[in-house]
């Protein structure tokens, strides 16, 4: 396919020649005799490229390349202006009107076809770039439509999920009351030692049902709304750890494993929703206290330069030389292989944190006696952004 070229010069010996050679070179060649012609031909005839004359009377080269240039159709025709000035003030007016390049009178041959060549192989590639970006454009639109299609069918699905873990809690809880109250009837009415034994076995599986329902209800309602469950104000993160400890303490459950607390900074000022972070801590708590059989459990707090720590040390059981990263996984058979067995309310205690911007890991302690559950949580003046909240599972 020939490429078409216009050619804008009020010299007809110097169109006759240009005509002449481009021909010669296997283009399609138009001419125009002044600039108000070149824009009659342009009305109705699409070219590669156009060679516009600067010096021409009524309508100069430089007002002729605007012209054109300012109809949307004609903005991706290059255009080279033939000139018999080449001073610095003659080009740059050239660039500045919208050319590409320029040819000095009497212009060579050779020069004049390959910067024609190169200049209409600029357009085609322009123009391929063009398509592309049109069709990956429209591929986008329709991967991006798709992706919403699915997230919103997931999103049903997952509030599906959520309001059927509800459901379910609450149903759970329901006759789970009965039974504790049928249990608390039942002890101390007869005096076997196997009966009370047993009615102790239930009423302790009974218990860790309720527990577990209760966390997977608050899961359920975390999940489904995020951080905007949450109720945040400022406070001090060491009395909520005071009264975290007061709280397990008042259970009783280990009576002969001292709770310390141990604290480097004056106050500790956080954004923190009080009952949630308190659930997470009391849970956290009562993990080293189950599996501390001697010893002490301590909560230290550490100062960062933009966050707190929250140290939970035991004298516990080690964790395996394993990794540890599912340990707060809700379900997952690795957890098994764990002395440390986690719960739901451990998973719950991970949500938590994140929520509030925080991050949660376990590691053994150095000396090799027990282990720490460190806990970093954001000053209440750091600013968080809305993606820094890891995604939990």
């Amino acid at each position: 396919m020939k490429h078409k070229v216009l050619i804008v010069d009020d010299n007809p010996k110097n169109l006759q020649v240009i005509a002449a050679t481009l021909s010669e070179n296997n283009y399609q060649v138009e001419v125009a005799l002044s600039g108000k012609a070149a824009l009659v031909w342009l009305e109705n005839t699409s070219f590669d490229i156009i060679l516009l004359d600067i010096m021409m009377p009524e309508m100069d080269g430089y007002e002729t390349c605007k012209a054109i240039l300012s109809n949307p159709k004609n903005k991706n025709i290059p255009i080279i202006f033939l000139t018999a000035r080449n001073d610095i003030e003659s080009v740059t007016s050239g660039f500045k009107s919208g050319g590409v390049d320029y040819v000095t009178k009497p212009f060579n041959n050779a020069e004049l076809l390959a910067r024609l060549a190169t200049h209409i192989e600029l357009k085609e590639a322009k123009e391929k770039l063009i398509d592309v970006n049109n069709w990956l454009e429209t591929e986008v639109n329709r991967k991006t439509i798709a992706l919403q299609k699915a997230n919103n069918a997931l999103q049903k699905l997952d509030d599906s999920k959520n309001d059927f873990l509800k459901s379910i809690s609450h149903e759970i809880r329901t006759p789970l009351n009965g039974i504790i109250g049928s249990l608390n009837l039942l002890r101390g009415l007869n005096e076997d030692t196997y009966f009370n034994e047993v009615i102790e076995l239930l009423d302790v599986s009974v218990t860790n049902l309720e527990r577990y329902s209760y966390a997977a209800l608050q899961i359920a309602n975390l999940q489904l709304r995020g951080e905007n469950q949450l109720e945040l104000q400022k406070m001090d993160l060491q009395s909520i750890c005071k009264g975290c400890l007061t709280k397990v303490e008042a259970k009783g459950k280990a009576p002969d494993i001292p709770l310390k607390f141990e604290s480097n900074c004056d106050e500790a000022i956080i954004n923190a929703d009080l009952n949630y972070l308190q659930n997470a801590i009391i849970a956290l708590l009562e993990s080293s206290l189950t599996y501390t059989e001697t010893g002490e459990v301590k909560i230290k707090i550490q100062e960062r330069e933009n966050s707190f720590l929250v140290l939970i040390e035991d004298t516990g059981s080690l964790y395996p030389n394993v990794d540890i990263s599912h340990f707060f996984d809700s379900i997952n058979y690795q957890n098994y292989q764990f002395q440390r067995n986690n719960a739901m309310e451990l998973h719950l205690a991970k949500i938590i944190i994140q929520l509030h911007h925080g991050t949660i890991k376990l590691q053994n302690n150095e000396d090799g006696k027990g282990t720490k559950t460190i806990i970093s949580i954001p000053k209440a003046n750091v600013t968080v952004s809305e993606n820094s909240v890891t995604t939990y599972h």
